[in-house]
């Protein structure tokens, strides 16, 4: 296997969360499905939510100096989160504000896949660190991504991932109740599980 083809495979470990909506020719394309969960506290209880069978994307390129490098793109309607409760639900879609801002965005641009330490081989050296932008009812805002956990499939790869929010940062308030006796914390952690497998160009 020569050094481009490992790091194509190696990017593949590192998202989830992620569409791409420019393919451009040459590169490289890897295709699957992610399953995202978020958890978070409150004064009251910790709660979980989720997005099930998210579509992936990635394209691999190089650059001119001959690095791997990712671009991908993902849009996710608010209401495609749940906690499955509903009246949670009600309270967590009015504090992304749909209506003004219909999309959460992640975005990675020109991210070198070899800071991923994502192939079985590099994990003994911990976990590897993809940046992101997230854009939350239009503020961006940098994250760090930590990919751990790589599986080979057929031509492809299965992995994990993780990063945390602050909703404070994003602007984000989530409504509180008794008088604000019960209220949301601040952090939410994310955690996805993504499959991906090369796609194969049709002559």
């Amino acid at each position: 296997m020569n050094r481009k083809r490992q790091y194509l495979q190696t990017l593949l470990i590192g998202f989830g969360l992620l569409l791409l909506n420019n393919t451009g020719s040459g590169a490289d394309k890897y295709a699957g499905h992610s399953d995202v969960v978020f958890e978070g506290d409150s004064t009251l209880h910790a709660f979980t939510g989720n997005i099930t069978n998210v579509a992936v994307l990635v394209l691999c390129d190089t650059n001119a100096s001959g690095v791997a490098m990712l671009n991908a793109r993902i849009e996710i309607s608010p209401k495609q989160l749940t906690t499955h409760h509903e009246k949670r639900d009600a309270n967590m879609y009015k504090m992304f504000q749909p209506d003004r801002f219909p999309k959460l965005i992640v975005v990675v641009t020109n991210a070198p896949l070899n800071a991923a330490k994502l192939s079985p081989a590099e994990t003994t050296s911990g976990s590897g660190v993809l940046p992101v932008q997230l854009t939350f009812c239009g503020i961006t805002k940098p994250a760090q991504a930590k990919t751990a956990n790589p599986h080979s499939l057929a031509d492809g790869w299965e992995f994990d991932l993780a990063t945390e929010i602050s909703l404070k940062a994003f602007k984000l308030e989530p409504p509180s109740v008794l008088f604000g006796a019960i209220s949301v914390d601040d952090t939410v952690k994310i955690k996805a599980h993504v499959k991906v497998q090369r796609e194969i160009t049709k002559p």
